[in-house]
């Protein structure tokens, strides 16, 4: 309720001051330049971002262009209360957070990926050919469902159309970095039928260096991503999209470094051998959506298959000591079928559905340890095995209303029923210990998940609302942990939010202010040791804290940015092994992070493109021992827009600050030794571009 009453406040003032700057405008014969209305589908329905009661954020494919963004970390940064843990590119071990609430290594995420509407377990991926990313902040579990919990990201590629267009992309930089994409696209014969492709390639050096041996192909790459559609769009209501795509990473991984030396001299790292990340993904889907006369329908059908393989040098030293070799093999089917109000229609805005999931995933893991080196008699090398396969089949219903009441207000309802089911076969085998047992559990979960909320409007410029919604992450199983502690329950939130969105001053201002309260039970915690991973339900754990964002367009070549968010989370209640960590921050998730960012256009084509973007102290441990310190990196780009040509100069982390984004214990429980990844260092080059 008090964002009705902020709203209703701000409502007066705000319409005062609109006239006044709009009259201002108007006698001094300037021309108003405004921002630009970005189309979203937050809630499976087309509205204006401004017009969702939703906190969110919108990174247009234009947005992306221009900062010269690349990966999922580049959106990543730009949201506030918005972390992503990663172990190096593509890395095959990547997690996001989001307003404190944490991921871990082997329990489920907590924030929901997305790509055209189809799940997806990769989330450390390149960006080729988007339209927009959509970031929604909060549970969205009622209509996206399992582990959305904290949020959920949605990247919308671009669509075919019937029309010719096209371009080639080439690029160059430091670290012997070249990139090649082209992209592509027009009818098929008619004005029905059109098709898009795009691919992109890269090879690099890496950045790392392994020392003995001097080898600065420590981490290299050689990427390729692609992605062909396919439309039917007749002049009747009919819309189908057909959609392949695919990556293809072949990566180094060696790249781990004790924090100790990780500080002084980043991108040095010792190690006896180069390890591997290869990664293989295609997916395909069928998008088909039908206007009908009273409601429309939308089938989403999409079957996808992951591929990893990877090997590490673990143990930070050159000496042989521990090296880590994982295959994973995931396959994975989703049908979503769904139905709408119309847009434009009078009346309650509604949606609803049944959606289902089926996914095999098979996993297995090798720790080969020179024991000898760990004070253990009489024994020399072990390989630790595990083979686990795991099946999840999830089904659910879900709807949701907005309602008018009056002309201003609207009450929002909306519930999901989701009940998922797992079969696991685990081996895991320690021959050196004489250790080998299996487990073949089943576990099904289930779950009501509400949401409650009013919707004020009364401006057609602003916007407040005030939610209740409860998130949910499924419990699951550990093939990591010691015998007979594999399972874990699942975790609840309740959450409380209240938001406000302005769009002012002639639509060249917008604000958008969020509060929030997140209260957690059963909370999933890891505690990871080498290759012992143990996950505990923490019991009860707390997040609050605010977020804002700012764009302004200041004049016709400046567009000014910014945007911050900090949450207050920490364990009310967790107790393990003996140690109280009650008052402790959730490790991988920091406490603040912001942005500010200036995009100029000047005249004859040239631009000018610059961010700040900052993080908040990490920790990387519940005991709150570790920690990643404040940082910030500086990203610059300038352009020449001619013709149908462009080049462009850009410098990413241009003040080359040091930073992790990765960090674990590689001692022992007793004696922790920390070991972390290094971020990217400062990098360079340039990019030219033709279109048509």
């Amino acid at each position: 309720m008090v964002g009705l009453v902020v709203a209703q406040m701000m409502s007066g003032a705000v319409a005062l001051a609109e006239e006044k700057d709009a009259a201002a405008v108007a006698a001094s014969g300037d021309e108003v330049h405004q921002l630009k209305a970005v189309t979203v589908t937050a809630e499976k329905m087309s509205s204006t971002e401004q017009d969702t009661p939703v906190s969110m954020t919108v990174v247009t494919g234009e947005d992306l262009d221009r900062s010269g963004g690349k990966d999922t970390i580049d959106v990543v940064r730009q949201v506030p209360n918005m972390h992503m843990t990663k172990a190096g590119q593509h890395a095959s071990v990547a997690f996001l957070s989001m307003r404190g609430v944490t991921p871990f290594m082997e329990a489920e995420q907590p924030v929901g990926f997305f790509v055209d509407g189809v799940h997806y377990r990769n989330i450390d991926m390149e960006l080729l050919d988007i339209d927009r990313v959509e970031v929604l902040r909060g549970p969205q579990s009622t209509l996206y469902g399992r582990n959305t919990e904290a949020g959920a990201v949605n990247i919308i590629t671009r669509d075919p159309e019937p029309y010719r267009e096209g371009q080639v992309t080439v690029g160059y930089g430091n670290y012997n970095r070249k990139t090649v994409s082209a992209i592509t696209g027009g009818s098929l014969g008619s004005q029905d039928w059109s098709y898009r492709a795009a691919i992109q390639a890269l090879d690099t050096n890496g950045y790392f260096t392994r020392d003995p041996g001097d080898t600065n192909r420590a981490d290299d790459a050689n990427d390729i991503n692609a992605r062909f559609k396919v439309r039917w769009k007749p002049k009747e209501s009919w819309d189908v999209v057909a959609t392949y795509d695919g990556q293809r990473y072949r990566e180094g991984s060696t790249n781990i470094a004790l924090l100790s030396q990780l500080r002084d001299d980043p991108h040095t790292v010792s190690s006896n051998f180069i390890g591997s990340n290869n990664s293989d993904s295609h997916g395909g889907n069928l998008r088909a959506s039908y206007e009908a006369p009273l409601f429309n329908i939308t089938s989403i059908s999409a079957f996808t298959s992951e591929r990893k393989k990877t090997s590490y040098d673990v143990d930070a030293t050159a000496a042989d000591l521990l090296r880590l070799r994982t295959e994973v093999d995931y396959s994975r089917f989703t049908q979503e079928v769904r139905l709408s109000s119309l847009e434009g229609a009078t009346g309650p805005r509604w949606v609803g559905g049944l959606y289902f999931f089926d996914q095999t995933d098979r996993n297995h893991f090798d720790m080969d340890m020179d024991l000898s080196a760990y004070g253990i008699p009489g024994l020399t090398r072990g390989v630790q095995s595990v083979d686990t396969t795991t099946d999840t089949r999830n089904m659910a219903a879900f709807g949701q209303v907005s309602w008018p009441l009056v002309d201003t207000l609207s009450l929002i309802t909306g519930l999901r029923y989701d009940i998922e089911r797992k079969q696991v076969e685990s081996r895991q085998t320690l021959a050196a210990f004489g250790t080998d047992f299996s487990s073949d559990p089943t576990m099904t979960f289930h779950a009501w998940l509400p949401k409650l909320g009013l919707e004020y409007k009364p401006l057609d410029n602003l916007l407040s609302y005030v939610t209740y919604s409860e998130g949910y992450k499924a419990g699951g199983f550990n093939n990591l942990a010691d015998q007979g502690q594999e399972l874990y329950r699942p975790e609840y939130t309740k959450n409380y939010e209240i938001g406000v969105k302005h769009t002012g001053f002639g639509n060249r201002l917008q604000s958008k202010l969020s509060l929030f309260w997140i209260d957690w039970t059963d909370q999933q915690v890891e505690e990871l040791v080498l290759s012992q991973s143990n996950i505990t339900n923490a019991g009860r754990s707390v997040s609050r804290g605010v977020e804002l964002e700012l764009a302004w367009q200041a004049s016709k070549a400046l567009l000014l940015k910014a945007g911050g968010g900090w949450n207050d989370a920490h364990f009310v209640s967790y107790v393990d092994n003996g140690n109280d960590y009650a008052g402790n921050r959730p490790p991988n998730a920091p406490a603040y992070t912001y942005s500010l960012g200036a995009d100029y256009r000047f005249d004859e084509g040239v631009y000018a493109h610059i961010d700040w973007l900052g993080t908040g102290e990490v920790y990387y441990d519940s005991a709150n021992t570790q920690k990643e310190k404040p940082y910030g990196l500086l990203n610059m780009k300038t352009g020449y827009q001619f013709d149908s040509y462009e080049i462009a100069f850009w410098i990413k982390n241009a003040l080359n600050a040091t930073y992790a984004t990765r960090a674990f214990n590689v001692g022992s429980v007793a004696a922790p030794v920390y070991a972390g990844i290094a971020g990217d260092p400062q990098t360079f080059g340039v990019t030219m571009t033709a279109r048509w």
